[in-house]
């Protein structure tokens, strides 16, 4: 995800000036900053990721979700 809230209560955008730990602001779980560097131009891409998979929010991927039934 992009952005994330503070210990502050202010949202957050991942960047290289993003602490490395917020909350996630829709289960309000515990994030860390990623960074992943990117091929096509040598940058670097930041995320949030939940700490741990254990959490309840549904902030996923879209094509890791199953269509039962369809």
């Amino acid at each position: 995800m992009k952005t994330a809230v503070s210990s502050f209560g202010t949202i957050i955008t991942a960047s290289q000036a993003a602490p490395t730990e917020a909350r996630c602001p829709k289960c309000g779980g515990k994030v860390i900053l990623r960074v992943r560097r990117l091929m096509a131009n040598g940058g670097n891409s930041y995320y949030w990721r939940h700490l741990d998979d254990d959490h309840p929010c549904e902030r996923q991927k879209p094509f890791m979700h199953l269509r039962l039934g369809a």
